[in-house]
């Protein structure tokens, strides 16, 4: 019996079913959460969708900024939506956990743009804060699991803390 479940393993994981590749996610597992930046329009733009972030780049010359965090692309237990607003005229991404500041932000020219990732809304064992930050200058959200690029965004770069917006897993 266990030379046939070592065999069957063996087979399965020679047919290549299995990777240990960087880019290869379990399904259930979190995902990366892409972030990206346009310079000329002084905003932050985040996805779990690869291709989404390829369009961002090269029609709307966003720069890649890596991986953010790790979020979930489906419900899991325990997390709520991360809900993603737009505000075009400013060119604005907003993402909020909050149904009622979802509504709020659209009475000011924010248009749903749907569900972004799915976060805790409290900490469990490995993850990490999500720090928002608001740029009133520039109308930019930031968004940061970084102690150190939370503060210096405060600090220097004219950003105000708008709190945790929940718990996501680092990169």
């Amino acid at each position: 019996m266990k030379g046939l479940l070592l065999s069957c393993t063996i087979a399965f994981l020679s047919f290549g079913v299995v990777s240990a590749t960087e880019d290869a996610y379990l399904p259930g597992q979190p995902v990366p959460f892409l972030q990206g930046y346009n310079a000329e329009y002084h905003d932050h733009f985040y996805t779990t969708n690869a291709q989404e972030m390829e369009n961002a780049i090269t029609l709307y010359k966003y720069n890649s900024e890596g991986d953010a965090c790790r979020v979930f692309d489906f419900q899991a237990p325990g997390t709520v939506p991360l809900y993603h607003l737009l505000q075009p005229t400013v060119v604005d991404n907003f993402y909020t956990t909050d149904e009622n500041e979802r509504n709020s932000v659209q009475s000011s020219g924010y248009k749903y743009a749907g569900i972004a990732a799915y976060i805790y809304p409290s900490a469990v064992y490995g993850t990490v804060p999500f720090y928002r930050l608001y740029n009133p200058t520039v109308h930019d959200h930031y968004y940061t699991v970084n102690e150190n690029g939370k503060k210096a965004a405060a600090q220097g770069g004219g950003y105000v803390d708008e709190g945790i917006a929940g718990y996501v897993f680092p990169v």
